[in-house]
C-alpha cells in the first residue's frame, strides 16, 4: 500500500514535466524568429505546374494543364519585406499547337518566420511571352495556323498573387511548396476575336529547394 502511494505521485509528476515540455516545445514553434537569425537572401529553384493550357479556347477540346519551371530571388529589404524577381516557364504538347509560355515578374513578398517554418505572400507584376509551333509546318506563325487555332506570338501584360510556405532542414537549406493567381492579356487573331479567347486566368503550384545566404 505505502509503494502503490508513493509510485502515483511520481508517475502524476512524470506526466506533468512532459506536458510542460510538449507545452514549452510548442509554444517555441509558435514564436517568431528573430530576423537576425534568417539569411536575407534566397533562390529558389522547382518544378511548376499550371492548370490550364495556354492554347485552349472555347471551342477547342484540349483540356488539362502545362508542366514546366519556375525559379526566383528575393533579397530582403526590412524585417519582414523583401523585392522578389521570378521568372518561370511552361510547355505543352497537342495535336495542332505546341505552346510555350514563360513569365517575368516582379514585386514585394512578405514573410514571417515561425520556428522551420516560413509563411509568405507576394503580389508581382511584369510580362508574359507566348508562342506556338504547328507540329505539321514547324513554325510558328505570326497570326494563326491551318488548323484553325489562332496563336499569336507576342507579349503581355501579367501578375501574380499568391503565397506559400517554406520548411527549413538548417540554416541555409529548405523546402517551398508556393501557389498563385495568374493573370494575362493574351489574346487570339483580331480577325477572329470575337470567337475564339485564349485563358487569360491560372493557376499555378511549384515546390522545390530553397537556399539562404
Amino acid at each position: 500500500m505505502r509503494l502503490q502511494s508513493l509510485w502515483l505521485p511520481s508517475f502524476a509528476t512524470l506526466a506533468l514535466l512532459v506536458i510542460l515540455l510538449a507545452s514549452s516545445a510548442s509554444a517555441r514553434a509558435a514564436v517568431p524568429v528573430l530576423w537576425s537569425a534568417v539569411p536575407p537572401n534566397e533562390v529558389y529553384a522547382g518544378y511548376s505546374y499550371v492548370t490550364q493550357s495556354y492554347d485552349q479556347t472555347q471551342d477547342n477540346t484540349i483540356s488539362g494543364g502545362m508542366n514546366g519551371w519556375q525559379g526566383s530571388f528575393k533579397m530582403r529589404l526590412l524585417p519582414w519585406v523583401g523585392l522578389k524577381f521570378d521568372a518561370s516557364g511552361y510547355y505543352a504538347q497537342h495535336q495542332y499547337t505546341d505552346p510555350r509560355t514563360y513569365f517575368f515578374l516582379a514585386g514585394p513578398q512578405i514573410s514571417q518566420h515561425f520556428g522551420r517554418y516560413n509563411l509568405f505572400v507576394h503580389g508581382l507584376i511584369g510580362v508574359a511571352h507566348l508562342n506556338g509551333a504547328t507540329p505539321q509546318l514547324g513554325f510558328s506563325p505570326s497570326v494563326g495556323n491551318n488548323a484553325g487555332f489562332p496563336l499569336v506570338s507576342n507579349f503581355s501584360f501579367a501578375a501574380a498573387i499568391g503565397g506559400g510556405v517554406d520548411r527549413a532542414f538548417n540554416h541555409f537549406f529548405a523546402w517551398r511548396i508556393t501557389g498563385d493567381f495568374l493573370h494575362t492579356n493574351f489574346s487570339s487573331s483580331s480577325t477572329q476575336q470575337s470567337q475564339l479567347q485564349l485563358v487569360s486566368r491560372d493557376g499555378r503550384i511549384s515546390t522545390g529547394p530553397v537556399l539562404r545566404f
